[in-house]
């Protein structure tokens, strides 16, 4: 019999190791201590570094500890759970707009793109919880990574910019560091990222029915 409140139980644990997350890696890429000249240079590299840690937990840190679990979960269980990463996210993000020569535009830009990449991750999650097969899971798992990878790896022998908008990782480090207003194909990009991710958790809330847990099976046999 399930446990009352588990689910809540659950969001809570979500929260609190998103936090810690994020505080772990704002304490090993900026410190505890403000720089000796807080200018908008000093601040930068940090909060580069910074955004691209929360990338790595969101697309790859967060979906392989969610499917690393041998239970099946449904569909809208990940949603929530990604939804509260991704509002953990923007504290991030926006106090980052007040200390940097960001525009609004910028800033807006960073936050959807950083959002579409952990909300399509979060719907590989969802398709790998919904199986209790390992097969299954390790291929999410294996997506997952190659979502975050394949870009910067291709990088490395081939020089393109359009590159480095197609990962969470180097979208995040160019556009940080970019001081010229977004341009067009920014947009088109994220738009584009925001509608893949939002045809993997359609097809995942209507096709993707779960397996049932280990515990109904056992107890109707």
């Amino acid at each position: 019999m399930p446990v009352a409140g588990t689910p809540f139980l659950a969001q809570r644990l979500v929260i609190f190791f998103g936090s810690c997350w994020l505080l772990t890696s704002w304490i090993l890429v900026i410190g505890l201590r403000r720089p000796l000249l807080p200018t908008t240079e000093t601040w930068l590299p940090g909060i580069r570094l910074m955004l691209v840690m929360a990338a790595v937990g969101l697309v790859i840190v967060w979906p392989m500890a969610a499917m690393s679990s041998t239970r099946s979960q449904p569909a809208g269980r990940t949603f929530r759970e990604t939804c509260i990463l991704l509002v953990t996210a923007q504290l991030i993000i926006w106090p980052a707009g007040l200390v940097t020569s960001w525009s609004l535009e910028r800033t807006i830009l960073i936050a959807l793109t950083l959002t579409g990449w952990g909300f399509l991750a979060g719907a590989v999650a969802a398709w790998g919880r919904c199986r209790v097969s390992a097969g299954r899971r390790l291929c999410m798992m294996s997506l997952c990574l190659l979502i975050a990878l394949i870009s910067p790896i291709i990088m490395l022998w081939v020089e393109n910019p359009m590159l480095e908008r197609i990962s969470p990782l180097s979208s995040m480090w160019t556009m940080v560091s970019a001081k010229m207003s977004p341009v067009s194909a920014d947009w088109i990009v994220t738009g584009s990222i925001w509608l893949v991710a939002l045809l993997a958790w359609g097809l995942a809330a209507g096709f993707g029915s779960c397996d049932e847990p280990l515990q109904k099976r056992t107890s109707g046999t």
